[in-house]
């Protein structure tokens, strides 16, 4: 069976997906926010990286099933902050590692990674990717990667 993998800009009808994967009790475990958010919340969410020069939200399609997202936020020339997150039910296939290395093909800069301590798993991606540890700031490890 032939595998198609496609990393595409995230559409408003990939909401639904989106809020259900970011609610979900795992993501929300390993997020900063660990509250649930609110589907007003999170349209508007949506709406504000629409209408960003400096923020984009990519969605990872598997054999075109929506399996991860990835952020990038430019908050300075050439430097980029991302954040990601995997569908609950695909988690622990390598996704991850698949959907950072398509974003990063391509891409020239240094990206920076802020992922909590107890997150074991995200941790061990972002190193396998490339991705140095520099600095920690509580539970709070930070890595960068420069290419």
């Amino acid at each position: 069976m032939e595998k198609i993998v496609k990393l595409r800009p995230v559409e408003i009808s990939d909401s639904d997906f989106l809020l259900s994967w970011r609610n979900h009790t795992s993501t929300r475990k390993n997020s900063f926010n660990t509250q649930k958010v609110s589907n007003v919340e999170h349209i508007n969410y949506l709406n504000d990286i629409f209408k960003s020069s400096i923020k984009n939200l990519f969605v990872l399609l598997f054999n075109e099933k929506p399996v991860g997202t990835i952020r990038e936020y430019n908050f300075e020339s050439n430097k980029f902050n991302l954040s990601y997150t995997i569908n609950p039910e695909n988690r622990g296939q390598k996704l991850g590692q698949l959907m950072m290395s398509i974003y990063l093909l391509n891409k020239k800069g240094t990206f920076y990674c802020e992922v909590k301590k107890s997150n074991k798993p995200s941790i061990a991606m972002i190193k396998k990717i490339g991705f140095k540890y520099f600095k920690r700031k509580d539970d709070i490890y930070f890595y960068k990667l420069i290419k």
